[in-house]
């Protein structure tokens, strides 16, 4: 029986863990899962982790850990579900062009917004590697061919979330919630965030017969990959200070699934949820108002028709998203998850196919790779550190330039 080892390291990361390993144990698969730790702050806690349908929480591990117990060697796949640093760590760690060593297998947790040849990258040295649309596998392919690598690991998968079903309420259409998704640190800034509290308390406000619906990406007490420094709630019950709350506007903290079930209509900045929602056939609008800006995502919705700012909203008339951008950015994830599971199970046991183990130049040249090892060690290459700056002076020049009395 083929031996599957899951690998997350925040909510996101586990919740698609979980959806692609009950494919696995739908294959006949055993199934074990692990959190990995990726950082010195808490990642996950026991109450996130039991919302995603985890009995019991997972045991908690290190990429290091892991190898040098021998652990990862008892299983003929990992399923790693992890963040940049953490799967460099993984393939690192790992015997090149070797068969005595696990498939690696890799999906992203949301859509790949921001910084993509980075993670495109990170993840050239596994085995598979599932993307979430065309788009995706189109520019991951393009990368590779142009970098002198072998794009033969990449697979079309689709948004790996969308294996979650939503049931939609027939009627939610007509009588559902306007819901705002928000994301963590998308927008960054207090002061962006701020106007993004005036703006949802607008939209209520201008919207009287509608129920508005805002969901934080988390609660106070949770935590996720991306860290919110100035919590929604707070800022919205500052800025409704002056006016008082609208008796239509309500913060909830039900999950996106149910939510989705009965919205009426998806709005959010560039989360994953949009492409649930629309997924799922609940009407979805892009919020334009913070700017085309790389890093808040936006980018990834250009010519899908769905981008609105917020004075331009119309729930009575929904924008419908462009074909030609669905074939694009959008796939089902249902038409390929089951060809995919049985390719890399035949591949663990054959122990061929490991193309994606042949050295990378995405991330760097060999001779790069060689020379820094060589100055700051291979651990210092596989976490960055190298690119850090350490030139102690020049830091703290930039931070006292930012003080207003020394700036001339």
């Amino acid at each position: 029986m083929t031996r599957v080892l899951a690998l997350a390291a925040y909510d996101s990361f586990l919740n698609v863990a979980r959806l692609l390993g009950d494919q696995f144990a739908a294959a006949g698969c055993t199934v074990d899962y692990a959190l990995v730790r990726a950082r010195v702050a808490k990642q996950i806690t026991d109450a996130q982790v039991k919302t995603l349908g985890f009995g019991d929480v997972p045991r908690w591990t290190t990429i290091a850990e892991l190898v040098e117990s021998g652990r990862l060697a008892r299983y003929d796949i990992v399923l790693g579900i992890l963040e940049n640093r953490s799967t460099r760590r993984l393939l690192d760690a790992l015997p090149r062009g070797s068969a005595a060593r696990p498939l690696i297998v890799s999906a992203f947790p949301g859509l790949v917004l921001r910084h993509a040849h980075d993670s495109f990258a990170a993840r050239a040295g596994c085995d598979r590697l599932w993307l979430n649309c065309r788009r995706d596998v189109e520019r991951y392919r393009a990368m590779a061919d142009s970098m002198g690598g072998d794009h033969a690991a990449a697979h079309l998968l689709g948004l790996p979330s969308l294996l979650s079903p939503v049931k939609r309420d027939a009627k939610a259409a007509a009588t559902g919630p306007v819901v705002f998704f928000e994301q963590a640190g998308i927008p960054k800034s207090r002061a962006e965030r701020e106007y993004l509290a005036h703006a949802l308390l607008r939209l209520a406000r201008n919207n009287p017969t509608r129920h508005v619906l805002i969901k934080p990406r988390m609660s106070r007490n949770e935590t996720s990959l991306h860290v919110t420094r100035w919590h929604l709630e707070g800022l919205l019950r500052d800025e409704a200070a002056a006016e008082g709350w609208p008796g239509n506007l309500e913060i909830t903290q039900e999950n996106s699934t149910s939510l989705l079930a009965r919205a009426g209509f998806c709005l959010t900045i560039s989360s994953t949820v949009a492409i649930e929602a629309i997924h799922a056939g609940v009407p979805t609008t892009i919020v334009s108002d913070f700017g085309a800006r790389d890093d808040y995502g936006l980018q990834y919705f250009f010519g899908s028709g769905l981008i609105r700012s917020f004075s331009d909203m119309d729930f009575d008339t929904p924008p419908q998203p462009d074909a030609a951008w669905l074939a694009h950015c959008y796939c089902a994830p249902q038409d390929n998850i089951g060809r995919l599971v049985s390719e890399a199970v035949a591949a663990s046991r054959q122990r061929q196919a490991l193309t994606g183990q042949a050295e990378s130049q995405a991330e760097m040249s060999g001779d790069m790779r060689a020379f820094l090892a060589s100055r700051h060690g291979e651990e210092a290459v596989t976490e960055r550190s190298h690119e850090r700056d350490t030139d102690l002076k020049g830091s703290l020049l930039k931070v006292l330039r930012r003080i207003p009395f020394l700036r001339g």
